[in-house]
């Protein structure tokens, strides 16, 4: 203990090695070693038992970010400490959580990391290779592969209790927004698509070019779906819109089935949590027709305190799912 402060990096760490795993280390030159900081410290704080819960949760709490990190790679973390880490503001502890198969992370924790992932690709690409399957991981569909984004929609088709094909029967038709978009798409004229979109889905700018720009398309595919694009609609904006997948039939016939078995819930569910934001959108009402002069009936209470053009807004599955998950910035 007298030479640990003058020994040097090198020094410290073959001690920690040394005592990392030894059933009879002494906690008071462990936790020396832990308090003199750098390799040996972060060694012993990611895999020493021997170290008292005191050291190790100041170490999460006010340590520094590597040995932050290094706390939250342990392999017998509580939830005590993964609260403790996952309120860090630092990326590496994040990521070295969202690594730790063994850490016992809450939906509320998990929804936590993936809201940093939206606007880190490390962070990202870790939670979508460990939970692409659940519908909490649809904020980070933009940054998720070809596989990971099949995962989430089966997720939250899942969710929705919905079938691969879908009816556009009911479907709003074409709007002057969309047809505006599909013009500005056969045009070839790029900005006029982008504005086009963005204004139609709320999007900022910089992700409409974002989803634009993704080399796969499926982020595209999503976001023309969720305007009501039919997908011989989709079909025609993907032959003109980018020549990276315009030149590819495979990937224009593949993104036109993704439109085709896509709801317009699930899709406006994917584009919002990649927005950052919990969905508006609803199904569309039915207005019941009755005769006001009938007489009533058991069956018809409801109707009777109705009034034409005074239905109520019938909320949608995609909104009371989006809030289930929790979906915000």
């Amino acid at each position: 203990m007298r030479v640990v402060e003058d020994a040097g990096e090198a020094e410290l760490l073959h001690v920690a090695r040394a005592l990392c795993r030894h059933p009879d280390a002494p906690t008071e030159v462990l936790e020396q070693v832990v308090a003199h900081g750098g390799p040996a410290a972060c060694l012993l704080l990611a895999e020493c038992r021997k170290l008292s819960t005191m050291c190790i949760t100041t170490a999460a709490s006010v340590g520094g970010p590597d040995c932050a990190a290094a706390v939250a790679s342990r392999m017998d973390l509580d939830r005590a400490l993964v609260k403790a880490l996952a309120a860090r503001p630092e990326l590496e502890v994040s990521r070295a959580l969202a690594r730790n198969d063994a850490a016992p992370l809450e939906r509320d924790i998990i929804v936590s990391l993936i809201g940093r992932g939206r606007n880190d690709a490390e962070l990202a690409q870790i939670l979508c290779a460990r939970w692409a399957y659940k519908p909490e991981a649809a904020p980070l569909f933009l940054q998720a592969t070809s596989r990971q984004r099949a995962l989430m929609l089966a997720g939250l088709k899942r969710q929705m209790r919905e079938a691969e094909q879908i009816s556009v029967f009911m479907e709003p038709r074409a709007t002057a927004a969309t047809r505006r978009i599909e013009a500005a798409a056969l045009a070839q004229d790029r900005e006029g698509f982008v504005q086009g979109l963005s204004h139609a889905l709320e999007l900022d700018r910089n992700l409409t070019v974002a989803i634009l720009e993704d080399p796969e398309g499926e982020p595209l595919a999503i976001a023309l779906r969720a305007i009501g694009v039919s997908p011989e609609v989709a079909t025609r904006i993907l032959l003109f819109v980018d020549p990276v997948i315009s030149h590819s039939f495979g990937k224009v016939s593949r993104l036109t089935q993704l439109v085709a078995t896509t709801s317009l819930d699930v899709a406006q569910i994917v584009i919002q949590a990649m927005r950052g934001s919990a969905p508006e959108t609803s199904r569309a009402s039915h207005m019941p027709i009755f005769d006001q002069t009938a007489r009533p009936a058991p069956s018809r209470h409801l109707a009777e305190t109705a009034l034409p053009g005074q239905a109520p807004r019938v909320g949608g599955r995609a909104e009371a799912l989006a809030q289930r998950l929790n979906i915000r910035h």
